[in-house]
């Protein structure tokens, strides 16, 4: 699964990289705005790396906007839209960009 190294969310950019030994001790990721990283755990079967990626996107989008969220309402937001994009792929042809 190809994750792209750095992602622009509101004017900020933001890196995504995978985690070094014992950086995730109970997590499989993290979203840190200190630094604005996403931090992956390595070597995930692409299901989880795809819905551990959402829920740390969700993490910086309720990080960004100052809204404040459950764990478990960012895992249903994410897993949510990874359905909903997957069950109606037509719906990422709304969000391109008019050459």
């Amino acid at each position: 699964m190809q994750i792209p190294e750095e992602i622009e969310f509101m004017s900020q950019t933001w890196s995504i990289r995978s985690a070094t030994a014992r950086e995730l001790t109970d997590c499989l990721g993290l979203c840190d705005p200190q630094t604005n990283t996403i931090i992956v755990y390595p070597g995930l079967p692409d299901s989880v790396m795809t819905q551990t990626l959402m829920h740390e996107l969700v993490h910086l989008i309720e990080i960004t906007l100052n809204q404040c969220l459950t764990e478990q309402q960012v895992d249903t937001v994410a897993l949510g839209l990874i359905h909903l994009f997957r069950a109606n792929p037509g719906l990422l042809t709304l969000l391109e960009r008019p050459e």
